[in-house]
């Protein structure tokens, strides 16, 4: 008995949610009968197959399963690849603390400033001091170099004084009171530069007083500052480095992101290429074998199903993807069947082993 050839739609397998269905062949007329046979039943009811399971029994269904693990493995890499990593932000580098603090730094400089102030309550005491000790010296000059001037000075006052008697001329009177005016100020250069030496003396005796003092401070005052000033500019160097260092840091890890985001773009494609290929090759063989089958149970459809994919579901809510994420499309449909539907996926089982 010759039969049409039997159609089977098995999108399902091939491209999603797939429905195989299956027409018996009407017989063909014979052209010469000798006497009638009878005519053959038609196709009814209709078989189901638990496609993952079939895949699971098939020669090739463990390294399907492995490629299937190294794409989603792949995938979960790349999307940790793709992520858009923050800058670090750059820590202030370690600096001497005790010195660099501003309120330690105002601290000590507070305690030199009071120790300079007490050197000039000292400074000036010492003053006080050789003041006291030496004024009387110093009176006793100064009353020396008026003495000096005295005579002369009196003889000249008493010329001036006397000039009617002395008949003297208006060019005598000049000139006396010329000469006067000079002894007057010879004494008071005298006088004054006396009194400039003497104080002169009594500075220099204050100084000497608070001198080792005042050079210690001093020298310890522009330490803390000069110090200071090296660990700000230290810190300054120290930050710019840092910073310099971070960028390049980033720079390099941003570079070797790329680097690997490539690289796991090539294998991912090579391996969703590998899985979809074998993907066909064993749908195309169960599609073969499920053909057969209905012919033998003259079924007129074949239902393939598959469990809900409750791990696909998960994975997708709970990981944000950080590109655009198509998991693999899964064949089949998840189908509540009835009473007279044909469970062939044992059979199909057989003949996977057979293969």
């Amino acid at each position: 008995m010759n039969y049409k050839a039997l159609t089977a739609a098995i999108a399902a397998i091939l491209g999603g949610v797939g429905l195989y269905v299956y027409t018996t062949p009407e017989p063909a007329q014979p052209v010469e009968t000798k006497a009638e046979k009878p005519a053959p039943k038609e196709a009814e009811g209709f078989g189901i197959i638990d496609i993952e399971k079939i895949q699971a029994a098939h020669p090739d269904g463990e390294n399907l399963n492995e490629l299937r693990a190294r794409e989603l493995r792949l995938r979960l890499e790349l999307n940790e690849a793709m992520k858009i990593v923050a800058l670090p932000k750059p820590q202030p580098p370690e600096t001497n603390k005790e010195v660099f603090d501003a309120a330690t730094w105002q601290k000590n400089a507070q305690i030199i400033i009071s120790q300079l102030a007490e050197l000039e309550s000292r400074r000036k005491l010492a003053a006080e001091e050789y003041r006291k000790n030496s004024e009387p010296r110093y009176i006793e000059e100064r009353n020396k170099i008026r003495d000096e001037y005295m005579n002369e000075q009196l003889n000249l006052q008493l010329k001036l004084q006397n000039a009617d008697n002395l008949q003297l001329t208006q060019e005598q009177i000049d000139e006396l009171q010329q000469q006067l005016e000079k002894v007057e100020f010879e004494r008071n250069n005298s006088q004054k530069a006396l009194l400039e030496k003497w104080m002169a003396e009594i500075k220099k005796y204050a100084e000497d007083s608070v001198a080792e003092d005042e050079t210690r401070l001093k020298a310890e005052y522009e330490r803390l500052r000069a110090e200071v000033e090296a660990q700000s500019q230290q810190k300054e160097e120290d930050v710019t480095a840092r910073n310099k260092k971070v960028m390049e840091d980033s720079l390099r890890e941003m570079e070797n992101r790329q680097i690997r985001r490539r690289e796991l773009l090539t294998e991912l494609t090579d391996v969703s290429r590998e899985r979809s290929e074998l993907e066909k090759k064993i749908l195309d063989s169960i599609a073969d074998k499920a053909t057969m089958l209905a012919a033998v149970y003259r079924l007129e459809m074949v239902f393939v199903k598959r469990s809900p994919d409750n791990d696909d579901k998960i994975l997708s809510r709970h990981i944000e993807w950080n590109f655009d994420f198509k998991p693999p499309e899964k064949v089949g449909a998840v189908i509540f069947t009835g009473k007279k539907a044909r469970d062939l996926t044992d059979d199909l089982i057989k003949e996977m082993n057979r293969l």
